[in-house]
């Protein structure tokens, strides 16, 4: 059931659920002048969606982005990742939350449920750890198949990615379906070249990796 009601002027939308709450901090972000990290992220997320319902940044170099179909926060993880390792030594680290969110307020960081405990969590645990990526969804064996995916794919691929490779991927998942024969005469890149540094970057093996992601979430909807 939904229930509309209005507490400070802020209206509050009751119900259970389930979506995708990412929750990330960016590492290094002290030792660069903001339009490398802080512009560019920016532009981002007012892509996706609108602050503060959908987005925010706080505490200076921590965000929360809110995701009604939770399948697709893989793919939004990556893009952020590639976004900040376009700048050599800067990261993120991103906790993936899945779950149900019982009050959805007109600000994220005043919304409330599982969920936002979830990747609220492990974002800490995260700090913790030489891990950057992680996931919660609520269910045991799912988060520990997801984990161990995301470990290989963070330690094997995405923590190794030079700075030409991450402005690749980059510009690919943000021109998704469009010929690279397109993103060449867009960009001034050959097409070669791109093919290139795709597949240094293991672009496809991301893709399919995306692509279970979807389909396990997916199961829990």
């Amino acid at each position: 059931m939904l229930i509309f009601c209005k507490i400070n002027c802020t209206f509050v939308h009751k119900f259970n659920l389930m979506i995708g709450i990412l929750t990330g901090d960016v590492i290094h972000s002290e030792q660069f002048p903001e339009d490398k990290w802080l512009v560019p992220l920016q532009s981002f997320l007012k892509a996706i969606g609108d602050s503060p319902a959908d987005w925010a940044i706080y505490r200076g170099d921590e965000f929360q982005i809110k995701m009604d179909d939770p399948s697709q926060a893989f793919i939004r993880a990556l893009e952020i990742k590639a976004l900040m390792k376009k700048n050599k030594n800067l990261d993120v680290r991103l906790s993936i939350g899945i779950g149900e969110a019982d009050v959805l307020r007109g600000k994220i960081l005043e919304s409330n449920g599982p969920v936002f405990l979830r990747s609220g969590r492990r974002l800490d645990e995260l700090k913790k750890s030489k891990v950057t990526m992680s996931i919660s969804t609520g269910n045991e064996l799912m988060d520990s198949e997801l984990n161990l995916y995301l470990k290989l794919a963070l330690f094997g691929i995405i923590d190794s990615w030079t700075v030409a490779s991450a402005e690749m991927v980059s510009i690919m998942l943000q021109n998704q379906g469009v010929p690279q024969e397109d993103i060449s005469r867009k960009t001034g890149i050959a097409q070669s070249a791109i093919s290139q540094r795709l597949k240094r970057a293991n672009f496809e093996v991301l893709m399919d990796l995306n692509s279970m992601f979807v389909k396990k979430i997916k199961t829990l909807q």
